[in-house]
């Protein structure tokens, strides 16, 4: 549950949507969302993705200790490379750069990402709910 030394970012993607809130002292201080585009190939991986992308660039601008938190346990193997094929989803690129960019420049944002169930706080639920 957040607590006042983590800035907690709640990320989510659905049927062309993505979404992120961002969750300090356990109350919601910013959130986002936005149509990924109409297209037949896109998938869940993609809005997921650009949830993530989209909230890792907010917290660049904001410093912080931020947990990310996402329900896509595909996401979060993609981004730590341990799934091998992640060409057909730029997101991860993008993620997987800037991650890197934080952990090898001196800066005032620090990342960790976590895996937790679908819809199982209210931040989640929150997401979500921006998802539909």
């Amino acid at each position: 549950m957040p607590s006042g030394k983590y800035v907690y970012i709640y990320t989510d993607g659905g049927p062309e949507k993505w979404a992120f809130v961002v969750v300090k002292d356990k109350k919601i201080i910013h959130e986002k969302s936005g149509t990924f585009g109409i297209c037949a190939s896109t998938s869940n991986d993609d809005t997921e993705s650009e949830g993530i992308l989209r909230a890792i660039q907010y917290a660049g601008g904001h410093p912080g200790n931020y947990i990310l938190t996402t329900d896509s346990q595909a996401i979060i193997a993609k981004i730590n490379g341990n799934i091998a094929n992640v060409t057909k989803n730029p997101n991860i690129r993008g993620i997987q750069t800037l991650l890197k960019e934080f952990k090898e420049n001196p800066a005032p944002v620090s990342f960790s990402i976590k895996w937790e169930k679908r819809l199982s706080n209210e931040f989640m639920k929150r997401a979500d709910a921006l998802c539909r």
